[in-house]
């Protein structure tokens, strides 16, 4: 009788006094229909039921994502976005296409220098269905690009307008195995440059060994090279060598003696021994542990005669040559990259790794000054490292030295997906996700370590670094996890991070990017043309999930530093006059400054800003459509685009234009302990936090009828400043009936903004 009397006095007092469960917080984000259910779960206060087109601020409130800026129409349908980072300040968007490029930088497309009406680009090798696989490793003004089915090219910034693609010309390897065989291999002749025949007698030459290096290895007999130097310049070139070598230089003179080093076939040259100024070498006993070229130079020469003499000694010479043409399967042409030593017969030969028939690279990275490629068809889980020298990244040729180029297998077939450097080469394959090297130590020839963290393992999509974390796509393309050293394991873990929200990519990822400011923001783009994003900040435990959508559909998506904001930049489709377009975009920065008018709220807009016009041009890319006003802040009633350009009610200096889009907030089902679900709970007001708001609407849900709210107390046509609840929530009445599962719905359609700090509704609880 005394628990009875309790409960009905507790059920007077809450119908008389109300109860308000405060929503402080929404940076759980939009959740799996799975865990509405899930009261008993302590972040469950900041769930959302609908979260479109907001974005989670990591401080715990919700805002309107900006819109996209019209910038040009692509040249390509599905192309794809690689940024191109200079430096934070000097950044650039690459629009890859089917056999082009096309650069944009500063919010716009760079031109033509010599026809400022049409775009610039270049031409590429990479075909339409090439670019989706396309992993590229910067360095300064270069970068290295791969794709599994084209030789490795090397892009090349000279300025703004003057950009180079071309093969990445990898002459020194690498190469398989040695010929265990006793399958012989003629060559008609051995100088560099010449174009021979390779008669092999058996079957071993395929027409996909065309662009192929093959190394040739034959006896070689000491030899000298001699002579004299009394000015500046160099000796002639010795031939290619690898092994044991003297160097002895005598006479009286003044100047600098350097003996020098190629291993690119003099392009570049390198001192092999330390310069001597007036002094002779006596070097008898010196070790070439890579192969190359040798000359000596004289500089700042004043007077006398120097003799050198440069002793090879016995040794195998590697000669290689690059397949040209395949006659048959005993006889193919070449090209000599590296001199032969003679035209005899030889079964000491090595095939390259790369080549239209084995499969060319699929992943790229530097790491440790590095350039370092992973992955082809025929050898799925293999890494090939290049010399560790900047200046001549793209040698590939063995030796013994630790900054040598080597290969490394890992264990297994799943095949590389991506490969990122930071303490360790982290290296994601379909079946797992590892890490190579050693904390704090150089790799080396003689000291590999690779060591398997996850069975977790990675979709064929290239992981990010978010800020101190690594994110990847799982196999499957419908998870994204974090690659994160746990202490307590002692090991790199990948937990998943779509786990409260699994519903939200279930049309599969397909592109990613990850903004780190002013908000830490991964960008999926999903296969149903939507985009999903994810709020993340480790170190706050901070995950919160939301899904943006537009007219049309995103189709890539990629992210540049800039002064200020992070730039996100996409590629979309959209409908116009009953065809599909394509076009790029830019995101708007969240911070639109202090002048209200810049605040930017349609997508594939256009702004302008100039004298007062009530008809504004060049629009045909929104042709036909009904879109957006934002004049001079007041937002206008819709009007069409026809002939490329629209008119307004009234004239207009400062005006945005460009396509709606509707923003939703839906909280999760209010309760107030676990036990309520099957209590009706009537929603009695609503008290919202706002900050820097222009329109809203709100109701009991998104079915049912959306009541404007009404900042300062008069529906009007003329400009208003954004609202800010600054003594006290907003108060809004509530003319809507009980309800079991009772939410809180706001939308927006407005080009103006939307941000809610906080929801806090007054509630009768009934049977």
């Amino acid at each position: 009788m005394k628990i009875k009397n309790l409960i009905l006095i507790f059920l007077f007092a809450t119908i008389l006094f109300g109860y308000s469960p405060g929503i402080t917080s929404f940076n759980t984000g939009q959740i799996s229909p799975y865990m509405e259910a899930r009261s008993d779960f302590v972040k469950y206060p900041s769930f959302c039921r609908t979260l479109e087109n907001m974005v989670v601020l990591a401080q715990g409130p919700v805002t309107r994502r900006p819109g996209t800026k019209y910038i040009a129409t692509a040249k390509s349908e599905n192309c794809v976005l690689i940024p191109f980072e200079y430096s934070t300040d000097d950044t650039y968007i690459l629009e890859f296409g089917d056999e082009y490029i096309r650069f944009y930088r500063n919010g716009g497309q760079i031109l033509d220098p010599c026809d400022p009406n049409i775009a610039y680009e270049i031409t590429t090798v990479f075909d339409i269905n090439d670019v989706a696989k396309l992993r590229y490793a910067q360095s300064n003004n270069v970068m290295y690009l791969v794709d599994g089915s084209d030789e490795p090219q090397k892009l090349t910034r000279t300025s703004h307008t003057s950009w180079t693609i071309e093969d990445a010309n990898i002459v020194t390897g690498p190469f398989q195995i040695a010929n265990t065989e006793d399958i012989n291999i003629v060559p008609s002749d051995v100088n560099i440059g010449e174009s021979i025949t390779l008669m092999a007698d058996s079957n071993i030459f395929l027409a996909g060994h065309v662009g192929a290096l093959w190394q040739i290895s034959q006896e070689r007999t000491s030899s000298t090279l001699t002579g004299t130097l009394d000015a500046n310049g160099s000796s002639v070139t010795s031939g290619y060598f690898e092994g044991s070598y003297s160097f002895v230089t005598t006479g009286t003179w003044e100047g600098t003696i350097t003996l020098q080093r190629s291993t690119n076939g003099g392009i570049t040259w390198d001192a092999a021994l330390t310069p001597l100024s007036s002094t002779n070498y006596d070097n008898p006993s010196e070790t070439e542990a890579d192969g190359a070229v040798y000359r000596i130079t004289m500089s700042a020469y004043v007077s006398g005669e120097c003799e050198y003499t440069l002793t090879i000694g016995d040794t195998l010479n590697n000669g290689i040559v690059k397949i040209t043409a395949v006659t048959d399967g005993n006889e193919a042409v070449a090209t000599v990259i590296t001199e032969l030593v003679n035209t005899d017969a030889t079964n000491v030969w090595r095939e390259g790794y790369w080549s239209d028939y084995r499969g060319w690279p699929k992943t790229v990275c530097f790491h440790q000054q590095r350039l370092i490629f992973g992955g082809s068809e025929s050898f799925p889980q293999t890494m090939w490292f290049g010399k560790q020298d900047p200046d001549d990244y793209t040698n590939f040729s063995e030796g013994s030295a630790d900054t040598s180029s080597f290969t490394m297998a890992l264990q297994g077939q799943n095949p590389l997906q991506w490969m990122l450097s930071g303490d360790y080469i982290f290296i994601g394959t379909s079946g797992s996700v590892g890490k190579y090297g050693k904390q704090g130590e150089a790799i080396t020839p003689t000291s590999p370590s690779y060591n398997e963290q996850t069975k977790n393992g990675s979709a064929d999509m290239q992981a990010v670094f978010a800020n101190d974390s690594i994110l990847y796509v799982e196999r499957g393309n419908r998870k994204i996890r974090e690659l994160a050293y746990s202490l307590q394991s002692d090991k790199f873990v990948s937990p998943d991070l779509t786990i409260l929200s699994e519903n939200i990519t279930q049309s599969d990822i397909k592109d990613i990017a990850f903004q780190a400011r002013p908000n830490p923001i991964l960008w999926c783009v999903l296969n149903d043309g939507n985009m999903a994003t994810l709020t993340f900040q480790r170190d706050q435990e901070i995950i919160s999930w939301a899904m943006q959508t537009t007219d049309g559909n995103f189709v890539s998506v990629s992210v540049i530093p800039s002064g200020g904001e992070d730039e996100v930049w996409v590629e979309t489709s959209r409908t116009i006059s009953g065809s599909e377009v394509f076009y790029i975009e830019q995101f708007q920065p969240f911070d639109w400054g202090t002048d209200n008018n810049d605040c930017f709220f349609v997508d594939c807009g256009l702004d302008y800003d100039s004298t007062a016009t009530d008809s504004f041009g060049g629009l045909s890319h929104l042709e036909g459509k009904s879109v957006s006003v934002y004049a001079d802040g007041i937002a206008l009633s819709n009007v069409t685009v026809s002939g490329g350009t629209t008119t307004i009610a009234n004239s207009a200096g400062r005006v945005i234009i460009g396509l709606p889009f509707t923003s939703k907030l839906e909280t999760i089902p209010i309760t107030i302990d676990p036990q309520d679900k099957a209590m009706n709970k009537k929603i009695t007001r609503v008290n919202i936090d706002f900050l820097n708001t222009g329109y809203c609407k709100y109701g009991f849900g998104r079915y049912s009828e959306l009541i404007p709210v009404n900042f300062w107390n008069n529906f009007t046509t003329a400009k208003q400043p954004l609202y800010t609840s600054e003594d006290a929530p907003y108060d809004c009445a509530w003319p809507f009936g009980p309800k079991k599962k009772a939410t809180i719905y706001l939308e927006t359609d407005k080009p103006l903004p939307l941000c809610v700090r906080s929801i806090i509704p007054e509630i009768e609880v009934t049977k």
